[in-house]
């Protein structure tokens, strides 16, 4: 999926003067002084409310810019207390002169404030799909500050000085501070943090990906959980969502297959990594597949294969960021606002799958778990100033040897994926995002295999305001 810039409407001259003719004589007297008020940006020029419903006339008939228009409107809005005006106009189009494509080009202009989109936001008489509009019009043509500005408007600052374990998301400031030494833990598959600056000067850890493989053998890994960061300044601090390590087999009951990992679901611009196989041995138990995909190893008790991933692709990084936002508009309308839109993009919980458990074959062998595949972080800043970012796959577990059987080893957990879009400036950043290491088996031909490097990548987006 993909956007671009909304240019202004296309309405001819011939069309505008066929609407203008249609109305009496009063409504012409309105509407020319309706194009005066807004040449002066003189709100009380305006004759009466219902003259407002003419307000785009004078710009489709080419007698004021866009610019005008949304100083005129913003005046209005702050300062002659005209929001429920405005707002009800939007909501129900009359003589359908108030279009989403005009609602957009005004909401996306710069002289049209923070201040007055957030007012009219929380307008009783801005219905949810009018707020959406504004909110997308913002997102889709790549107007992501003011974005971030408007939906962090209303919050203040906050500072988390101890350690804690986050249970609700997102995470809505105009300045967010994490102290130094401080552990955030992520409670969630996914923790959204949307302000305007981001300063993380300890670390956030998330590790509630996929659930592990747990039946009969050794325990698959949890995949790492989601971090997602959408700020205008950022110092992202130490981000760790890696994958947990494959455990070693317990002896127990023989003949029994170890069980799948849990799945995930990831956001991406590319084909992700899969965890590395299982080792097998026939008389015993296989090793765990890592996740994501990773097969159990094959033996008399069959190790459990890594979960697998729910992928959603997007051609490049602004559909990418673009949705992400369109999702934590709909879900900042509804439950911050109180508006229910008619249709609305998802907000998912991104994370990655877990290992597989290994093959349990009791005294004749147990196989190690998988590990889990690390998880994905997403972030956005228009100035980054540093960052430590970690998304490595768990190791896989080792193989319990038998009665003169090896056992198969865990497949290593994938590593996970890091985007961090930048407007301006990336800033320091490094990444980490290894495969996790084979379990190893006391016969190197059942030793599980490696995890797959992960993705870890900067690009510039395009950032219009």
């Amino acid at each position: 999926m993909s956007f671009s810039t909304i240019t202004p409407p296309a309405v001819s001259s011939t069309a505008v003067a066929m609407t203008v003719w249609s109305y009496s004589p009063r409504s012409l007297t309105e509407i020319q002084s309706v194009n005066s008020a807004i040449q002066n940006n003189d709100p009380s020029a305006v004759l009466s409310y219902s003259d407002y419903t003419y307000l785009p006339v004078p710009y489709y008939a080419g007698q004021v810019t866009i610019d005008q228009l949304a100083t005129f409107v913003d005046n209005a809005v702050r300062n002659y207390n005209l929001i429920n005006v405005i707002a009800s106009l939007v909501s129900n189009n009359p003589y359908g002169l108030w279009a989403t494509n005009f609602v957009t080009n005004l909401s996306i202009n710069p002289y049209l404030t923070v201040t007055s989109l957030t007012m009219l936001l929380s307008s009783p008489y801005l219905d949810g799909n009018h707020a959406q509009v504004i909110l997308y019009s913002l997102a889709q043509n790549y107007y992501y500050n003011k974005w971030i500005q408007t939906i962090t408007a209303s919050y203040g600052s906050t500072t988390i000085s101890t350690n804690v374990t986050i249970t609700t998301s997102p995470i809505f400031a105009q300045s967010l501070t994490i102290s130094s030494g401080v552990t955030v833990k992520c409670g969630l598959n996914t923790c959204y943090f949307i302000t305007q600056q981001f300063n993380n000067y300890g670390t956030i850890v998330n590790q509630n990906g996929g659930v592990s493989g747990t039946a009969n053998g050794g325990i698959g890994g949890t995949g790492g959980g989601g971090i997602v960061v959408l700020a205008l300044t950022s110092a992202l601090g130490t981000l760790n969502v890696n994958g947990s390590k494959g455990l070693v087999g317990a002896t127990s009951s023989p003949g029994y297959n170890g069980s799948a990992g849990g799945n995930g679901t990831l956001l991406s611009i590319a084909t992700i990594p899969s965890g590395g196989n299982g080792g097998g041995y026939a008389p015993s138990g296989g090793g765990g597949g890592g996740g994501p995909n990773g097969n159990g190893g094959s033996a008399y008790a069959v190790g459990g294969n890594g979960g697998s991933v729910t992928l959603y692709t997007f051609s490049n990084a602004n559909s990418m960021l673009t949705f992400i936002m369109q999702g934590v508009s709909d879900w900042f309308t509804i439950n911050v606002l109180g508006k229910s839109p008619s249709s609305t993009t998802p907000l998912y919980n991104i994370n990655n799958a877990g290992g597989g458990s290994g093959g349990n074959n009791g005294e004749n062998g147990v196989g190690g778990g998988g590990g889990g595949g690390g998880g994905e972080v997403i972030a956005y800043a228009y100035n980054f100033i540093s960052g430590n970012i970690s998304a490595n796959g768990g190791i896989g577990g080792t193989g319990l040897f038998g009665l003169n059987n090896p056992s198969g080893g865990g497949g290593g957990g994938a590593g996970g994926l890091i985007y961090v879009f930048y407007g301006s400036t990336s800033g320091s950043l490094t990444f980490n995002v290894a495969g996790g290491a084979g379990g190893v088996s006391s016969n190197s031909s059942a030793n599980g295999s490696p995890g797959s490097t992960g993705i870890a990548t900067t690009i510039q987006v395009t950032v219009n305001g």
